[in-house]
């Protein structure tokens, strides 16, 4: 199924279906968030040993690189979030939606940068 057709398919869904799949993609966001910072990351940073960090993170490298892939998973599901409510919420307002999902994209683009510098200790470290 190509991805216009699955846009029109969504495009004509009803609104409780739309609020149904955003509420999805927000649970998918919220997990993969849970996955990437609390289950990987704290767990292989140590405070104020940066010496344990790096042995941690080269000991654990798949680990590390799974809450790179978590925050990725979250950034897609994030921007078909913003895009659902946008949908919702278009035909109540079209331009505060609009305003809303440019800053949360946005905000989005900020985040997945600043993401790539936690691939920095892998590429620093020397293992890819």
């Amino acid at each position: 199924m190509s991805t216009a057709v699955m846009m029109e398919r969504i495009a004509d869904a009803s609104p409780r279906l739309k609020a149904k799949i955003a509420g999805v993609f927000y649970l998918l966001t919220i997990l993969a968030r849970v996955i990437a910072n609390a289950f990987v990351r704290n767990r292989l940073v140590v405070s104020d040993d940066a010496a344990a960090t790096a042995t941690h993170i080269m000991a654990h490298q798949p680990l590390f690189q799974l809450s790179f892939a978590a925050d990725i998973i979250a950034f897609a599901s994030y921007i078909a979030l913003m895009a659902l409510l946008y949908e919702l919420f278009k035909p109540v307002n079209r331009s505060l939606p609009l305003v809303t999902a440019f800053f949360s994209l946005v905000a989005c683009v900020v985040q997945a940068i600043s993401g790539l510098f936690h691939l920095a200790p892998l590429v620093l470290l020397g293992g890819q």
